[in-house]
């Protein structure tokens, strides 16, 4: 059995899954590991590249159940090692991280997972700009929350939880997983230390948000929120979210300013304006130019709308198996490999979600 299973997430990676996956597999042969591409039915020629090298790969059954969430946790269920490794397509492994990870992980029993430092490529969005600032302040080993950028987690610490990615969830499974993992007492840690280089996409902030809002990650917060009603890290998670109640207070207080300015409709229209203009003016300074400013209240205003509007959506079992197969493996033998996740995901401990 390998020590470390790399789960190697894609969706029409052609240009990045080789590159990818060479890197992945020489830090592999570090730590007595495997590779396994989880592939999301990519209709270019990913898998073609993927099958010139010695990894296993594994498929979605059905189109429909693709997701971020849903590509780690179905890699997770084909994966038998002590330890797995979450990482994107677009992703490349930098040399000697995994081991220290792994080193990491073995000196500490009550660590869950180990990650680092992820170098962006692209460097144009607020998104981009905001991980960057957050690598760069980063000069020592750090206690987290999550660890957003992929990382190596013990399967012990997950199988206590119950799985390891929220399959219904489109984004934020990485926040939801760490919310899990510190209620259950074990930690997470950051090494201040290149952990992979990231191609991302070449794309601006409204480009951004077209993808975002058509493939539902926008929406994702509303949905991890929805996803945790009534468990015991629901606080942990409502946290996290907070900004989401600034819009509406911020709308909250516009309107009530205009309605104490006792004037007519152009007076009360300007005191509601006054408080945008506050609100930008304060934020352009605190990121730098007007620009600036103006596309951190937009984007606010973007994602809690649609987190409003994920919230209403129904979020089902996350302990369902994720349905898929092995290529080259018989569809009998894949079938029952997962009949058999979905048992051990309902052990005890499980039902304790």
């Amino acid at each position: 059995m390998p020590q470390v299973s790399i789960l190697v997430k894609a969706l029409n990676e052609q240009a990045n899954i080789a590159q990818c996956l060479s890197a992945a597999l020489r830090e592999a042969a570090q730590v007595g590991g495997e590779v396994i591409l989880v592939d999301s039915l990519s209709t270019d020629r990913t898998v073609a590249i993927a099958q010139q090298f010695p990894v296993r790969i594994v498929q979605f059954d059905r189109a429909a159940d693709r997701g971020c969430g849903a590509a780690v946790q179905l890699g997770y269920q084909f994966a038998h090692a002590e330890f797995v490794y979450v990482l994107d397509a677009d992703m490349v492994l930098q040399p000697g991280f995994l081991p220290a990870a792994l080193a990491r992980l073995q000196a500490d029993p009550g660590l869950a997972g180990v990650g680092g430092k992820l170098l962006d490529l692209e460097v144009r969005t607020a998104s981009d700009r905001h991980r960057l600032a957050a690598a760069k302040t980063q000069v020592t080993d750090q206690a987290v929350a999550e660890l957003g950028g992929g990382g190596l987690y013990r399967v012990a610490a997950l199988s206590q939880t119950g799985y390891l990615a929220h399959r219904w969830l489109a984004a934020y499974e990485e926040a939801e997983l760490g919310a899990r993992l510190r209620q259950g007492g074990w930690g997470l840690v950051r090494l201040d230390m290149q952990a992979v280089v990231h191609q991302g996409h070449a794309e601006h902030n409204a480009q951004m948000m077209r993808r975002l809002w058509r493939n539902g990650r926008a929406h994702a917060a509303g949905a991890l929120l929805r996803a945790a009603l009534g468990k015991p890290w629901f606080g942990r998670l409502a946290r996290k979210q907070a900004f989401l109640l600034f819009v509406p207070g911020l709308h909250g207080l516009a309107f009530a300013v205009a309605a104490l300015s006792g004037g007519g409709a152009a007076a009360r229209l300007a005191a509601w304006g006054s408080v945008w203009l506050a609100a930008w003016l304060v934020l352009a300074m605190k990121k730098g130019g007007l620009a600036a400013g103006a596309w951190t209240l937009l984007l606010w205003q973007f994602f809690t709308l649609a987190a409003v509007l994920g919230f209403w959506r129904p979020v089902a079992d996350p302990l369902l198996p994720v349905a898929g197969h092995e290529l080259g493996a018989s569809a009998t033998a894949s079938s029952q490999h997962i009949q058999q996740e979905g048992q051990q995901r309902r052990s005890p401990c499980g039902q304790g979600i």
